[in-house]
């Protein structure tokens, strides 16, 4: 707001130094057509520019508004949970015993000795006559026709008759003498030794244990469960609603009186009687804005 006052105390003050230039230059001022045709009598001298007003100022009361932080006393619903003990009742399993009588079958193991009859393997080593075949060698040599190839030159005629030289593989047969072995069988007649397994039969006395149930009656206890109902305290929570009182800050708009001072707009002083021409254009030259109410030539 302080702002905008000032830009208006100073725009008002450049109106004003404005009008009172273009007033001293005659700026705007409507014409009555001096200019076409010189005037009779001639345009007396122009006036000279009035001296500008002093600037007054007056005091003025504004409102101005302002954000203030304000302490205030507000309701607020508060949600607390407020512990209490409550009774109950619950169910209990109680055991309660009690004898029983039953029939108990129960197996008692009872060794003797028995005979039996086994069986076992007695090694024993025999001799007898087997045919044993045996190898000899015999080296003899032996001659052998083997193809062998070499290569010799024959004389040739070409296409025009000419002669030359070209090879050619041949194959010949050669005798090759080599040792061979041969492996002559010999069977001889030997003695040789075996083992022969003969079972033999014995008898023994060994421990055996039989099962032998026997039935008694005994006395046992019984456990059965009774439902049985009991009561409790316990601690449960719950949650109250209640109104309390909370100091809170809001913003609140606070208006105030300030005095400033503003520039206030002078009158205008009294406009020159007398105009002068142009002799290009023929214009007037007055006030700013001002009215033409009669030329120079009436």
């Amino acid at each position: 707001m302080k702002q905008f006052l000032g830009t208006a105390c100073l725009t008002i003050v450049a109106l004003i130094g404005l009008a009172q230039i273009t007033e001293a230059k005659g700026l705007f001022r409507r014409s009555s057509g001096c200019g076409s045709t010189p005037c009779a009598a001639p345009c007396e001298a122009p006036c000279a520019a009035p001296a500008p007003a002093p600037i007054q100022y007056e005091e003025r009361k504004i409102t101005v508004y302002k954000n203030v932080m304000v302490e205030r006393e507000i309701e607020v619903l508060e949600c607390r949970r407020v512990m209490s003990e409550e009774k109950y009742t619950f169910m209990v399993s109680v055991p309660v015993w009690n004898e029983a009588k039953r029939l108990v079958t129960y197996c008692t193991p009872v060794s003797k000795q028995v005979e039996y009859t086994y069986t076992v393997l007695v090694p024993k080593t025999m001799q007898k006559k087997v045919n044993v075949t045996t190898y000899n060698c015999v080296t003899e040599t032996v001659v052998e026709k083997v193809p062998f190839c070499r290569t010799i030159c024959v004389q040739a005629v070409d296409e025009c008759g000419r002669c030359y030289m070209q090879r050619q593989t041949v194959t010949e047969t050669r005798d090759v003498t080599r040792c061979i072995v041969k492996r002559i069988p010999v069977v001889t007649e030997q003695m040789v030794n075996y083992t022969v397994c003969e079972p033999v039969t014995h008898k023994g006395m060994r421990t055996v244990c039989e099962i032998v149930r026997n039935t008694r009656e005994e006395t046992y206890k019984v456990c059965s469960y009774t439902q049985e109902k009991r009561e409790g305290v316990r601690t449960v929570c719950n949650v109250v609603t209640e109104k309390v009182k909370r100091k809170v800050q809001v913003c609140e708009r606070v208006a105030s009186e300030q005095v400033i001072r503003v520039a206030i707009a002078q009158p205008c002083a009294a406009p020159c009687a007398t105009t002068s021409y142009s002799n290009s254009g023929g214009h007037r030259s007055g006030g700013l804005f001002r009215r033409g109410g009669g030329g120079c030539c009436n």
